[in-house]
Protein backbone atom coordinates (compact mmCIF):
# COMPACT_ATOMS: atom_id res chain seq x y z
CA UNK A 1 0.00 0.00 0.00
CA UNK A 2 1.48 3.37 -0.99
CA UNK A 3 2.31 5.84 1.76
CA UNK A 4 0.41 9.09 1.99
CA UNK A 5 1.71 12.57 1.18
CA UNK A 6 2.04 14.99 4.10
CA UNK A 7 -0.98 17.06 5.12
CA UNK A 8 0.83 20.21 3.97
CA UNK A 9 1.47 18.70 0.52
CA UNK A 10 -2.18 17.68 0.23
CA UNK A 11 -3.46 21.12 1.28
CA UNK A 12 -1.10 22.89 -1.14
CA UNK A 13 -2.00 20.48 -3.96
CA UNK A 14 -5.74 21.02 -3.65
CA UNK A 15 -5.44 24.76 -3.00
CA UNK A 16 -3.35 25.18 -6.13
CA UNK A 17 -5.72 22.95 -8.09
CA UNK A 18 -8.65 25.17 -7.11
CA UNK A 19 -6.76 28.41 -7.85
CA UNK A 20 -5.52 27.13 -11.23
CA UNK A 21 -9.00 25.90 -12.20
CA UNK A 22 -10.55 29.24 -11.23
CA UNK A 23 -7.87 31.18 -13.14
CA UNK A 24 -8.27 29.03 -16.25
CA UNK A 25 -12.07 29.24 -16.21
CA UNK A 26 -12.07 32.98 -15.59
CA UNK A 27 -9.45 33.51 -18.32
CA UNK A 28 -11.66 31.59 -20.74
CA UNK A 29 -14.71 33.67 -19.77
CA UNK A 30 -12.78 36.93 -20.14
CA UNK A 31 -12.22 36.22 -23.83
CA UNK A 32 -15.96 36.61 -24.44
CA UNK A 33 -16.45 39.80 -22.40
CA UNK A 34 -16.46 43.20 -24.10
CA UNK A 35 -14.12 45.86 -22.74
CA UNK A 36 -15.60 47.59 -19.75
CA UNK A 37 -15.86 47.46 -15.97
CA UNK A 38 -16.90 43.78 -15.81
CA UNK A 39 -13.95 42.69 -17.93
CA UNK A 40 -11.57 44.91 -15.93
CA UNK A 41 -12.82 43.44 -12.64
CA UNK A 42 -12.55 39.91 -14.02
CA UNK A 43 -9.04 40.62 -15.25
CA UNK A 44 -8.12 41.89 -11.78
CA UNK A 45 -9.32 38.64 -10.21
CA UNK A 46 -7.52 36.63 -12.91
CA UNK A 47 -4.26 38.48 -12.16
CA UNK A 48 -4.68 37.86 -8.41
CA UNK A 49 -5.25 34.16 -9.04
CA UNK A 50 -2.11 34.00 -11.20
CA UNK A 51 -0.10 35.76 -8.52
CA UNK A 52 -1.57 33.29 -6.03
CA UNK A 53 -0.25 30.38 -8.10
CA UNK A 54 3.20 31.97 -8.11
CA UNK A 55 3.02 32.61 -4.35
CA UNK A 56 2.05 28.99 -3.63
CA UNK A 57 4.56 27.39 -5.98
CA UNK A 58 7.70 27.81 -3.86
CA UNK A 59 6.07 26.49 -0.66
CA UNK A 60 4.69 23.59 -2.71
CA UNK A 61 8.12 22.74 -4.11
CA UNK A 62 9.70 22.98 -0.65
CA UNK A 63 6.96 20.78 0.86
CA UNK A 64 7.45 18.22 -1.89
CA UNK A 65 11.23 18.13 -1.44
CA UNK A 66 11.01 18.09 2.36
CA UNK A 67 8.05 15.70 2.50
CA UNK A 68 8.19 11.95 2.73
CA UNK A 69 9.82 10.09 -0.14
CA UNK A 70 7.12 7.72 -1.25
CA UNK A 71 7.96 4.18 -2.32
CA UNK A 72 7.49 3.16 -5.96
CA UNK A 73 3.97 2.27 -6.94
CA UNK A 74 3.17 -1.43 -6.73
CA UNK A 75 3.78 -3.11 -10.08
CA UNK A 76 4.99 0.13 -11.66
CA UNK A 77 7.15 -0.35 -14.75
CA UNK A 78 10.15 1.80 -15.59
CA UNK A 79 8.28 3.61 -18.39
CA UNK A 80 5.31 4.31 -16.09
CA UNK A 81 7.67 5.78 -13.52
CA UNK A 82 9.39 7.95 -16.15
CA UNK A 83 6.06 9.07 -17.59
CA UNK A 84 4.78 10.05 -14.13
CA UNK A 85 8.01 11.94 -13.39
CA UNK A 86 7.81 13.76 -16.75
CA UNK A 87 4.16 14.68 -16.15
CA UNK A 88 4.95 16.06 -12.68
CA UNK A 89 7.89 18.03 -14.07
CA UNK A 90 5.62 19.44 -16.79
CA UNK A 91 3.00 20.40 -14.19
CA UNK A 92 5.54 22.25 -12.05
CA UNK A 93 7.12 23.97 -15.07
CA UNK A 94 3.74 25.09 -16.38
CA UNK A 95 2.63 26.27 -12.91
CA UNK A 96 5.60 28.65 -13.15
CA UNK A 97 5.51 29.56 -16.85
CA UNK A 98 1.77 30.24 -17.22
CA UNK A 99 1.62 32.95 -14.53
CA UNK A 100 4.96 34.42 -15.67
CA UNK A 101 3.66 34.74 -19.24
CA UNK A 102 0.46 36.27 -17.85
CA UNK A 103 2.48 38.71 -15.78
CA UNK A 104 4.53 39.66 -18.86
CA UNK A 105 1.24 40.25 -20.69
CA UNK A 106 -0.04 42.53 -17.92
CA UNK A 107 3.27 44.38 -17.66
CA UNK A 108 3.20 45.04 -21.40
CA UNK A 109 -0.30 46.59 -21.41
CA UNK A 110 -0.75 50.12 -22.74
CA UNK A 111 -1.76 51.33 -19.28
CA UNK A 112 -1.21 50.03 -15.75
CA UNK A 113 -3.53 47.12 -14.94
CA UNK A 114 -5.75 47.78 -11.89
CA UNK A 115 -6.12 44.77 -9.60
CA UNK A 116 -9.47 45.16 -7.84
CA UNK A 117 -8.57 48.56 -6.45
CA UNK A 118 -5.85 46.95 -4.34
CA UNK A 119 -2.94 48.02 -6.54
CA UNK A 120 -2.01 48.69 -10.14
CA UNK A 121 0.43 46.55 -12.05
CA UNK A 122 2.80 48.95 -13.82
CA UNK A 123 3.50 48.62 -17.52
CA UNK A 124 7.30 48.79 -17.93
CA UNK A 125 7.20 46.38 -20.89
CA UNK A 126 4.65 48.44 -22.87
CA UNK A 127 7.33 49.99 -25.07
CA UNK A 128 8.55 46.59 -26.30
CA UNK A 129 5.49 46.04 -28.47
CA UNK A 130 5.39 42.35 -27.50
CA UNK A 131 2.01 42.20 -25.76
CA UNK A 132 0.46 39.93 -28.42
CA UNK A 133 3.43 37.57 -28.19
CA UNK A 134 3.16 37.38 -24.38
CA UNK A 135 -0.61 36.99 -24.60
CA UNK A 136 -0.30 34.15 -27.14
CA UNK A 137 2.34 32.41 -25.04
CA UNK A 138 0.16 32.74 -21.94
CA UNK A 139 -2.85 31.23 -23.70
CA UNK A 140 -0.83 28.40 -25.28
CA UNK A 141 0.87 27.53 -21.99
CA UNK A 142 -2.45 27.68 -20.10
CA UNK A 143 -3.99 25.24 -22.57
CA UNK A 144 -0.94 22.97 -22.29
CA UNK A 145 -1.37 23.07 -18.51
CA UNK A 146 -5.02 22.09 -18.94
CA UNK A 147 -3.96 19.14 -21.12
CA UNK A 148 -1.37 17.92 -18.61
CA UNK A 149 -3.90 18.31 -15.77
CA UNK A 150 -6.41 16.21 -17.75
CA UNK A 151 -3.75 13.50 -18.20
CA UNK A 152 -2.96 13.73 -14.46
CA UNK A 153 -6.64 13.25 -13.58
CA UNK A 154 -6.97 10.34 -16.02
CA UNK A 155 -3.90 8.68 -14.49
CA UNK A 156 -5.41 9.13 -11.03
CA UNK A 157 -8.69 7.58 -12.21
CA UNK A 158 -6.73 4.71 -13.76
CA UNK A 159 -5.06 4.02 -10.42
CA UNK A 160 -8.30 4.43 -8.44
CA UNK A 161 -10.70 2.51 -10.69
CA UNK A 162 -8.68 0.05 -12.76
CA UNK A 163 -5.53 -0.79 -10.79
CA UNK A 164 -7.06 -0.14 -7.38
CA UNK A 165 -3.54 0.10 -6.02
CA UNK A 166 -4.11 2.87 -3.48
CA UNK A 167 -1.98 5.41 -5.34
CA UNK A 168 -4.90 7.86 -5.61
CA UNK A 169 -5.12 7.78 -1.81
CA UNK A 170 -1.71 9.44 -1.59
CA UNK A 171 -3.29 12.80 -2.40
CA UNK A 172 -7.00 12.11 -1.83
CA UNK A 173 -7.29 11.58 1.94
CA UNK A 174 -10.69 9.87 1.97
CA UNK A 175 -9.36 7.19 -0.43
CA UNK A 176 -6.34 6.45 1.74
CA UNK A 177 -6.38 3.05 3.38
CA UNK A 178 -3.71 2.63 6.08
Amino acid sequence: MPARHSTLQIVLHWTMAAVIAAAWLLGSLLEDLARGPDRAAGLGVHVLLGLGVLALLLPRLIARLAGPTLPPEPGETRWEHRLAAAAHLALYALMLLVPLAGLATALSARAPVPVLGLFDLPNPLAGLGQRKLFEGAHELLANLLLGVVVLHVLATLYHAVIRRDGVAGRMIPWLHQP
